[in-house]
């Protein structure tokens, strides 16, 4: 589903960002006492072969003692001090004298490490039945299971190359150190882990708030203001959408969710919680503006805004002027492009606003590396069978129902009926008998030229409770088969999941032999299923834009994106969920991805202005995306813009462009030939004397249309600019329709583009 929030909270329905260091992290522990009857050492006493386990121990750690005893400053610990030095050597000891005690226990036990400076514990290799015994041991505080995490678990910030920028910036302990980002939406939690301010220090002049907001802020979270129209005024998250988005965009390394550890793109950015949208997800433009103005005033780095109207402007407005303020006054400023492509053909001009504001970094939507998180897959099992194919399946949830359908516990068993038994093979592509899935749970093979909100809402209509695609043949197209992703179902209202051919067709041969075998859906509220990425989201408006201009601008991974949520409110139009964590989707989660990635750029290359942020992010991105899995088909310009953000590409590009894009406008095609320029700047961002060639790569050329650099090479000393006009021609014979490509810059060894646009029409409205 694509909840439309008012001038919004753009769309949710899966999944952040994820901890992405190479090698760090790869292992979290499990939090569990043991001893007194306690179930998890029961668990661990059961299994078989042995387990590993961490043993605290009573005394307190070097870095615990040494702040308690000498006052130190956290960070500014010396560990080689005499003090620090005599209390690791009496931990030691301690170590020594547990270890003797267990192995008169545990004669086989093996030591996998000692931990002093961080933790006092001992990690060991037991017999399960000897976890009890070591447990109750002399000086022993507490045992807790050793448990495997993914370290990359959500996979947005890796796929958008974030830790390569990490490295430039003297690892991920410094990435977005001194940034601050501000998040315009419903609200931050500040007790949401993603968030917590261990570790930062409030920076001069903060915090800032108002409205009795005081309360709201940390060291992490240094602004808490609230511009809503009604009371209560409080800058509170009552919704979970701008908790979502600022765990995406900043969001502390490492933190530990119930799916693994999750981060931010720029996790040590300092954030602002500027609430200009209400529990339901509203708000109005006037005090929008207005926390913009605050956000600028408090000298944030960059703007983020997941927010935007239901539908299409007519034409550009108040608050399209203020981003341009905002912009003009060096705050870099991002916003969603919108979640009004409905069409599963594509309509263009389908921008949002404000995203059609010329200054900003408008931001579509691609999909994922994975989808996790119980919004986003379930598990599909059939009563009585044996097979493993039919058992604990995971299978993707169908995404854009007009209220996604809770699964809060087990839906069935029950009776599952193959469709092909009611309409000879159609598919589920036409109506089906009515009442004849009422209560049942419907098998339908995808295919037939018919969507698969189509399929669902046939099967919905004649009563069925749920419905379980399965993948058609690999000879009906190259994303048939075994392939898995995330797929639409717009306008929807019951649930769908997607399975792979091969279990269709084992569950298929089970309903043939066992009538009326009963079937249950499931949450999976751990685990993720890959799908491919850097496929464009069916609901990421198209540009151009209503102003002519070319946008999106970018895009980003906004399909299974798992981030935070508020633990308690209403789901059916906020980001809920117990755990305080949730997988959501839309342009929402693309937006903050891009935010993080600009403050990145930014403390980079404190000198840039937003333009040339703006810039480096087009230039720089990967055009590899694509209209659906089979991956086949790259999109255009429209779809995307410059392409998906590549931060490995980003961190170090060989020139900037102004403008970042080149928009032709509309023109009419009638009676005269046309003839167009616009004056691209280019500035050297390479160390000594480069040459540069200047080419045009035209995407969708045409007879009779022509775009052209006026030279083919220059060069620019580092900081050096130069003008190249970039002509386009059209004859009166040309065909009326959009003209997209890139203009491509080679030189310090890179690559770069400029993309651009053109519409020709015959009369123009």
């Amino acid at each position: 589903m694509k909840r439309k929030l008012s001038l919004v909270a753009f769309a949710m329905t899966m999944t952040l960002v994820m901890q992405a260091s190479s090698g760090l992290l790869r292992t979290a522990k499990a939090h569990v006492p043991v001893g007194g009857g306690n179930a998890s050492a029961q668990q661990a006493s059961d299994a078989s072969g042995s387990v590993a386990v961490i043993v605290e121990l009573e005394s307190e750690p070097v870095t615990t003692h040494q702040r308690s005893t000498e006052r130190i400053p956290r960070r500014e610990i010396d560990f080689e001090s005499p003090s620090a030095l005599t209390y690791e050597a009496q931990l030691e000891s301690e170590h020594s004298d547990f270890k003797a005690r267990a192995a008169v226990v545990s004669p086989n036990l093996r030591v996998r490490a000692d931990l002093r400076k961080l933790a006092n514990a001992v990690s060991v290799e037991v017999s399960p039945t000897e976890v009890a015994a070591i447990a109750a041991l002399p000086g022993v505080k507490r045992v807790e299971l050793v448990k495997e995490v993914h370290t990359l678990l959500d996979a947005s910030v890796p796929l958008i190359n974030a830790p390569a920028l990490w490295a430039r910036l003297g690892g991920v302990g410094a990435a977005g150190q001194g940034m601050k980002i501000a998040i315009l939406d419903t609200g931050i939690d500040i007790t949401n882990p993603l968030f917590s301010d261990a570790g930062f220090t409030m920076p001069a002049g903060f915090p800032r708030a108002n409205n009795g907001s005081d309360t709201l802020t940390n060291n992490k979270v240094i602004v808490a203001k609230s511009f809503l129209s009604g009371s209560p005024k409080t800058a509170l998250d009552e919704n979970g959408h701008g908790t979502n988005v600022a765990g995406i965009a900043a969001g502390n390394f490492g933190t530990l969710s119930p799916l693994g550890l999750l981060s931010g793109v720029a996790p040590q950015a300092y954030l602002g919680n500027y609430r200009v949208l209400g529990a339901t997800g509203g708000g109005p433009s006037d005090l929008i503006a207005r926390g913009m103005e605050e956000a600028v005033a408090d000298h944030f780095d960059v703007i983020s805004m997941s927010l935007g109207t239901d539908d299409p402007p007519s034409a550009p407005g108040f608050l399209e002027d203020a981003v341009q303020q905002a912009v003009d006054a060096g705050v870099v400023v991002v916003i969603a492009a919108g979640n009004t492509n409905d069409s599963d053909a594509g309509q263009p001009m389908t921008i949002s606003s404000p995203g059609i504001a010329p200054a900003a970094i408008t931001v579509g939507a691609t999909s994922n590396s994975h989808l996790a998180g119980s919004r986003a897959t379930a598990v599909v099992s059939v009563a009585g069978s044996d097979d493993p194919s039919l058992i604990n399946v995971r299978a993707p949830r169908g995404i854009g129902a007009v209220d996604p359908p809770a699964l809060d516990g087990a839906l069935g068993p029950l009776p599952c009926v193959d469709v092909s038994t009611l309409d000879s093979g159609n598919r589920a592509c036409s109506s089906l008998p009515s009442g004849s899935l009422t209560g049942k749970i419907a098998l339908v093979e995808r295919g037939n030229n018919c969507s698969f909100a189509n399929k669902v809402n046939n099967a919905d209509q004649a009563g069925a409770r749920a419905v379980i695609i399965y993948n058609k043949d690999v000879s009906e197209g190259v994303d048939g088969g075994e392939d898995l992703f995330a797929f639409g179902v717009d306008a929807t209202k019951i649930l769908s999941v997607l399975v792979k051919r091969s279990t269709g067709l084992a569950l298929k041969s089970w309903l043939q032999s066992h009538p009326g075998a009963q079937v249950s859906i499931t949450p999976q509220p751990i685990g993720e299923v890959s799908v491919p990425s850097d496929v464009l989201a069916s609901f990421s408006a198209l540009g151009p834009s209503v102003v002519e201009g070319l946008k999106p601008d970018v895009s980003a991974p906004g399909i299974g994106i798992y981030s935070g949520a508020i633990k308690t409110g209403d789901a059916s139009v906020g980001v809920v969920d117990p755990s305080g964590f949730v997988s959501e989707q839309g342009t929402s989660q693309a937006t903050p991805h891009v935010a993080g990635a600009a403050a990145l750029i930014k403390q980079l290359n404190p000198a840039f202005t937003p333009e040339q942020i703006k810039s480096v992010l087009i230039s720089s991105a990967t055009t590899d995306v694509f209209s659906a899995v089979d991956k086949t088909i790259r999109v255009g310009v429209l779809d995307t813009g410059g392409g998906r953000v590549n931060l490995a590409r980003a961190s170090s590009v060989s020139a900037t462009f102004s403008p970042a894009s080149l928009s032709f406008g509309i023109r009419k095609l009638k009676k005269n030939d046309v003839d167009v320029s616009i004056d691209l700047n280019i500035t050297s961002m390479v160390d000594g004397q480069n040459s540069f060639t200047i080419a045009v790569q035209q995407i969708d050329p045409g007879d009779g249309v022509n775009v052209a650099p006026s030279v083919s090479a220059i060069s620019l000393a580092r900081g050096q600019k130069t003008t190249v006009t970039i002509r386009n021609t059209a004859i009166v014979g040309s065909q009326r329709r959009d003209y997209t490509g890139y203009v491509l810059v080679s030189g310090g060894g890179q690559t770069l583009h400029v993309p651009y646009w053109v519409r020709y029409v015959k009369k123009k409205n």
